[in-house]
């Protein structure tokens, strides 16, 4: 029996890409063991349909640089430990390390040294990821610190993954020539964000316009752009709601603070992390889905999976302009303003509001140029020809 383990610092039933790989090895009857932080809200130790969910005594609770940095220095200790002992006793053919960080490839150390394959999976650029985060300049010493644990961690891997060919590009550029590099796009499983299906079940759309963001509170994500829009839109649309869901965070406290200094906190509903499932009947009942990144070396690069989803699952979009974006929609699919441009957004929504023909336009046009020509299956047939390159004794996985 073919048996992989994947590693992740991330909690397992909220990070999408390590479920779609793993639910769809175990629906072809692969064992797929995941190691990962224990999530509060979860057991221990899950099992079922062929995947086992193992955690490490870690949670996701850093706040700044330096807590960030410790954190994953002490996550690399329990994930050598448990892929070490695991390993022995289940001698995996396969193990894939996915990113943030990229070191955590060396916890597959004994694995590799008796014939396991390894595979670092880079759905984030670390160096980037930092710039982003904490506004580490490209000139400084930590910055140099991460491009060189990136390339001796894809040194130490048989072959690497990436989320999108920006971040193929940008390893490249860094001199990441020495290994294979096979994009595996981030694009939505249409098994859970299934329009007909939702669309099927749902409500009529209740009396508020309603404006959605389902993932990361965080600064880069420009959420008090939308908040500062409010004042402006709930004159010209008086129904309006925003609907924001995601893990309550100190970011949250600051977005709250600014709704009651702008007199608009009761058209804001905060809504904490849901699970993945339920997102796609979120997305469908609402009327715009937003995505108000600030521009920056990382954000303009790194594919947001909300916009995939809000497509996806047929709701207009309105969004920054960004490098990525652009790469993957058509500009009659997005309605598109300047990062950080508040009056521009603004903009975007009365017109969205005003002319209901317009927001299936955009519809339309995002399934044309967009969802009919990317999708899961594709992406997974990619990683299973990877596998069936990487793997020995007569193992082959069907495409």
């Amino acid at each position: 029996m073919l048996k992989i383990c994947m590693v992740a610092h991330q909690y397992y039933y909220r990070d999408p890409r390590v479920r779609r790989y793993a639910e769809a090895l175990a629906k072809d009857g692969v064992r797929v063991d995941v190691i990962c932080p224990r999530d509060p809200k979860r057991p221990k130790s899950e099992y079922h349909n062929n995947i086992r969910i193992i955690t490490v005594p870690l949670r996701r609770n850093y706040k700044g640089k330096g807590n960030y940095i410790s954190e994953y220095l002490l996550s690399f200790f329990f994930y050598f430990i448990k892929v070490s002992i695991l390993f022995f006793r289940n001698r995996y053919q396969i193990i894939h390390v996915h990113s943030i960080p990229d070191f955590l490839i060396f916890t597959a150390f004994f694995p590799k040294i008796f014939g396991a394959k390894l595979i670092l999976d880079i759905k984030d650029l670390m160096p980037e990821v930092f710039i982003s985060k904490y506004k580490v300049d490209e000139k400084s010493r930590i910055f140099n610190i991460l491009k060189i644990q990136e390339r001796f961690s894809a040194m130490f891997a048989h072959t690497v993954i990436t989320a999108n060919s920006n971040f193929k590009n940008n390893l490249i550029k860094r001199g990441i020539t020495f290994r294979e590099i096979t994009v595996v796009n981030n694009i939505a499983d249409t098994n859970i964000f299934n329009r007909a299906k939702f669309r099927k079940h749902s409500t009529e759309k209740n009396q508020h316009f309603t404006l959605i963001y389902p993932g990361t509170v965080a600064p880069r994500y420009g959420l008090d752009v939308a908040i500062r829009a409010l004042p402006f839109l709930t004159k010209k649309i008086p129904n309006l709601k925003l609907i924001i869901i995601g893990t309550e965070v100190e970011f949250t406290k600051d977005l709250r603070k600014l709704g009651d200094e702008l007199n608009v906190s009761g058209y804001i509903q905060f809504v904490p992390t849901l699970p993945i499932e339920e997102i796609p009947g979120q997305i469908i009942q609402a009327d715009v889905g937003i995505y108000t990144a600030i521009s920056d070396p990382h954000i303009d690069i790194a594919t947001p999976t909300k916009v995939i989803e809000y497509a996806i699952m047929g709701i207009p979009i309105v969004a920054s302009r960004l490098k990525i974006l652009e790469d993957l929609f058509d500009p009659s699919s997005i309605m598109f303003f300047e990062s950080g441009n508040v009056e521009e957004f603004s903009n975007c929504i009365v017109e969205l509001y005003n002319k209901p023909f317009l927001q299936s336009q955009l519809v339309q046009n995002a399934d044309r140029d967009f969802v009919s020509k990317y999708s899961w299956e594709h992406e997974k047939n990619k990683y299973y020809n990877l596998l069936n390159c990487m793997l020995k004794n007569g193992y082959k996985l069907a495409q």
